[in-house]
């Protein structure tokens, strides 16, 4: 497994929506190689480790149970249809990725091509979180398709190294500074803005409380903090994080903010966010005692798309500042 360094290809473009290209090539009569394929896919990452690359018969392998996955309705497989076979330009596949799961934000987006790409061309996000993740669901492709004795030895191999990474001191490092420039790079757009706020630490990250063990539709949950700020998102933040008794630096995920003539109490935005959260049951570990009061009754155990998905339902301004989670 090596890393990337610069002139190895060509410059990398920002891993933005509108730069997801498909990787199967614009002219469906021209048949590219696997290596061909990779070095596509590697024109719009800006930071990768490289593992091992299925041949091209492995590749057909993995690729036809991906288009196994969209015939079975899976996530992992539409997002291989939409981002990958569909014939359309690069800014429809993400609008019509969105339109099939009713959501997609552009970090769950990234993060599907990202799994896409360490499945079909052994290409690894250099983040130790997100290679935790891709490790698990590739684990889950490999039980749910029968493939070749070289196949899965490819498969096997690749995840063995994203699990490296996973547990890698410095990938952990470099994933809470990448984290840290985020937040810094919305502070003013959320400076004196009121909504909802949420926050975790990264221990829990890489330990979900509640990791997926079922299908690929349940995603892993954790401990985050949903919290509300009435005049500045990041100051509330750093009054709750500051100080000797905290851990670890957190690590800022998303803001929900509300819109200019919003007709609602901000507290009672609050108290909905906390209400649908309950009802899902993903209340955490003190929100169902009678000790509540004492601490914690602002902690859940869930995932940034879910709570996404209750910002879209209330209507709210949904800043992605960090996503650490991608599955739907």
């Amino acid at each position: 497994m090596t890393d990337a360094q610069d002139g190895d290809y060509l410059p990398p473009v920002p891993p933005t929506p509108d730069s997801l290209e498909p990787t199967l090539g614009q002219d469906p009569r021209i048949r590219l190689t696997r290596a061909e394929l990779r070095g596509r896919a590697l024109e719009s990452r800006n930071s990768y480790q490289i593992g091992a690359l299925p041949g091209e018969v492995e590749g057909e392998e993995i690729d036809g149970a991906l288009q196994q996955e969209a015939e079975d309705g899976t996530t992992l497989g539409a997002a291989f249809q939409f981002l990958v076979k569909n014939d359309i330009s690069d800014d429809e596949r993400i609008s019509a990725l969105k339109e099939h799961f009713g959501h997609t934000s552009p970090g769950t987006a990234v993060g599907l091509r990202q799994h896409l790409d360490a499945l079909r061309f052994g290409i690894f996000p250099q983040g130790a979180s997100m290679a935790r993740q891709i490790a698990a669901r590739m684990k889950s492709t490999i039980k749910n398709h029968e493939f070749s004795p070289r196949t899965r030895e490819v498969l096997e191999r690749n995840i063995s190294e994203l699990e490296e990474i996973a547990s890698d001191a410095d990938a952990f490092e470099a994933e809470q500074d990448k984290a840290e420039i985020a937040e810094h790079s919305v502070a003013e757009r959320l400076r004196d803005r009121t909504g909802v706020y949420v926050f975790t630490y990264p221990h829990y990250l890489r330990h979900p409380t509640h990791p997926s063990r079922e299908t690929e539709k349940v995603p892993d949950r954790t401990l985050l903090k949903v919290g509300y700020a009435d005049n500045g998102i990041l100051d509330r933040v750093n009054q709750e994080t500051s100080g000797a008794g905290v851990p670890e630096h957190r690590r800022v995920l998303r803001a929900y903010l509300m819109t200019q003539g919003a007709n609602r109490s901000s507290r009672n935005l609050e108290r909905q966010f906390h209400e649908l959260l309950d009802s899902a049951g993903h209340a955490g570990p003190k929100r169902g005692s009678v000790e509540y009061q004492r601490g914690g009754k602002e902690w859940f155990c869930s995932n940034v798309d879910f709570l996404d998905r209750i910002a879209q339902l209330l209507n709210l301004e949904i800043v992605e500042i960090d996503s650490p989670q991608y599955e739907l």
